[in-house]
C-alpha cells in the first residue's frame, strides 16, 4: 500500500508570465534568451507524463543550475516546487540535461554562473502589470554590505508569486552575478518595494508568477550615501521567511481588529511590510516599516502594533539560535476579511505531515481497493495545529476512510502566517487525502 498524497486546498493560481524589469540605474535590463538547446515539446510532455503530471495539475517549479564550460548544466537545485505531489519538480530536474547555454549569446551566464528554467501551469485572462517599482534609495537600502563597501555592483533574477493584492511573495533568487556576493538575497529583500496590478481570470484577480531581473549598478566613481539602516544580509545571521509555524502569531480576528478604522469605513485595501530582528526568545524587535501602500492610511501602524504578537521558536532547524536573524514580515489588509464567513486564509504551507508509518497504521486495516479519498475541513489554531475537523466528503462511502483520516489530524501542522501576509490562525483549511492501494504482484 502506498501513502496518501496530501495537499492544502484550494490551491492558488499561478500564471506563466515573465515581465522585463527596468534596471534601477535607468537602463533596460533585457530578458535575452541564451539557450542554444531546449527540450522539445515531445520531450517536455514525456518528462511531465513520467513524473505523473496531468494536464489539470497546478503548480510552479523552478530549477537553477551551474553552467559548465561547454554550455551544459550541472549542480542543479530545485528552488521551488508547489505542484501537488512534486511532479513539476521531478519533471524539471529530469529535463536539465536537455538544456544547453549558447556561450556566445549576449548576457549569457559564464561557466560557474547560474542558469535557470521554470514551469508554471495556470492560465490567466489578463496578465499582471507594473504599478510601482523600487527607487534608487530602496536599492541602496538592500545593497550587500561588503559589495557596497568596495563600490561593486552585480545582478540577480528573482522568481516570485504576485498576490491578488499585487504584492510579490514567495520569492527565490534563481541567479546572481557575481556568485557569492549576496545580490540574490538583496534582490529578494527588495521584493516588498514592488507593487503590481494583479492578473485576472474571468474578471477576478488571481495569483500569478513573475521573473524579475534586477541590476545593481553604480556610476563610475559614485557611491551614494545609503539610508541609515539597511537590512542585515550578513550570511552568519541571515534572513528567514515569514511563512513559519510561529509559536504565536496574530489570528484572523486580530488582523480584522487591527484594521485601520477609517480604511475599514471606506473599504480601503492596503499592505505593509516590516523588517525585524529576533531576540533570543524568538520575539521580534527593532521593527521598521519598509513598505506601506497606500501611505499614511494607518496600515504600517497596524502592522507595527501586531508585531508584538509574533513569537518563533528560539532555535532554528539547523540548531542555531534565532537571535539576530532578520525577517521581512508582510501584512495584507483586504476589505473582504471583514465580511468573510467562514474566514478566508492565505496560502498556508505544510510544516508537518503524517509519516508513512502513521499513515499505514491509520489506513492499513481498511478493506479498500483502488483509490480512496477523503476531504476534511479543519480550523487552524496557534502553533499550526488543526482542530474541529469534520469529514466533508469520502469515497468510497461507508468504508471508514473518513474516520481513519480524522485519526491523522494530530500529525498535521501548518504555517501560521503566510508568504502573502495573511493569518491562518482562526481560519478554515480544507485537507484532501488520497490513499492508493496497490495490488500485490502476482505469484510466479
Amino acid at each position: 500500500m502506498s501513502a496518501p498524497r496530501l495537499a492544502l486546498a484550494p490551491a492558488l493560481a499561478v500564471a506563466a508570465v515573465v515581465l522585463t524589469a527596468v534596471a534601477l540605474t535607468g537602463a533596460a535590463a533585457p530578458n535575452v534568451p541564451y539557450w542554444s538547446q531546449e527540450p522539445t515539446r515531445a520531450e517536455r510532455e514525456a518528462a511531465f507524463t513520467a513524473a505523473g503530471v496531468k494536464a489539470t495539475d497546478i503548480g510552479r517549479g523552478v530549477v537553477s543550475c551551474k553552467v559548465k564550460a561547454d554550455g551544459g548544466l550541472e549542480a542543479c537545485r530545485l528552488m521551488v516546487d508547489s505542484s501537488s505531489g512534486g511532479g513539476f519538480g521531478r519533471a524539471l530536474m529530469a529535463m536539465a540535461p536537455l538544456y544547453r547555454v549558447n556561450m556566445s549569446a549576449p548576457k549569457a551566464p559564464a561557466p560557474g554562473e547560474d542558469a535557470w528554467f521554470s514551469h508554471s501551469a495556470y492560465p490567466v485572462d489578463t496578465p499582471p502589470d507594473w504599478l510601482k517599482k523600487p527607487n534608487a534609495r530602496d536599492l541602496m537600502a538592500v545593497w550587500p554590505t561588503e559589495a557596497y563597501r568596495q563600490a561593486k555592483g552585480g545582478a540577480a533574477t528573482i522568481n516570485c508569486l504576485i498576490s491578488v493584492q499585487g504584492a510579490l511573495y514567495d520569492c527565490v533568487p534563481v541567479s546572481e552575478t557575481p556568485a557569492g556576493q549576496h545580490f540574490g538575497a538583496a534582490a529578494v529583500a527588495l521584493a516588498p518595494q514592488f507593487l503590481m496590478k494583479p492578473a485576472t481570470l474571468k474578471g477576478q484577480p488571481v495569483v500569478s508568477a513573475v521573473s524579475i531581473p534586477i541590476v545593481f549598478a553604480m556610476e563610475r566613481g559614485a557611491r551614494p550615501e545609503p539610508p541609515p539602516r539597511r537590512p542585515d544580509l550578513n550570511p552568519d545571521k541571515g534572513m528567514i521567511s515569514a511563512a513559519l509555524a510561529w509559536v504565536q502569531a496574530p489570528s484572523y480576528a486580530d488582523v480584522v481588529a487591527a484594521y485601520p478604522p477609517k480604511a475599514m469605513e471606506t473599504h480601503l485595501a492596503g499592505r505593509a511590510t516590516l523588517d525585524c530582528r529576533f531576540d533570543r526568545l524568538g520575539r521580534l524587535k527593532n521593527c521598521i516599516t519598509i513598505t506601506e501602500e497606500p501611505k499614511q492610511r494607518g496600515f504600517a501602524k497596524a502592522a507595527l502594533d501586531m508585531s508584538n504578537r509574533f513569537r518563533a521558536a528560539p532555535t532554528l532547524a539547523d540548531g542555531r539560535s534565532i537571535e539576530g536573524v532578520s525577517v521581512q514580515l508582510p501584512f495584507v489588509f483586504d476589505p473582504v476579511m471583514m465580511a468573510a464567513s467562514p474566514p478566508i486564509v492565505g496560502k498556508a504551507q505544510w510544516v508537518g505531515l503524517p509519516t508513512a508509518e502513521e499513515t499505514s497504521a491509520a489506513f492499513g486495516a481498511l478493506k479498500v481497493e483502488g483509490t480512496a479519498r477523503a476531504k476534511l475541513s479543519c480550523t487552524v489554531v496557534q502553533g499550526g495545529a488543526v482542530t474541529d475537523c469534520k469529514v466533508v466528503d469520502e469515497t468510497p462511502a461507508g468504508a471508514g476512510f473518513g474516520a481513519a483520516a480524522l485519526s491523522l489530524t494530530p500529525h498535521f501542522r501548518l504555517t501560521t502566517w503566510t508568504v502573502e501576509g495573511l493569518p491562518t490562525v482562526g481560519g478554515l483549511v480544507t485537507i484532501p487525502l488520497r490513499y492508493d492501494v496497490k495490488e500485490p504482484p502476482a505469484a510466479k
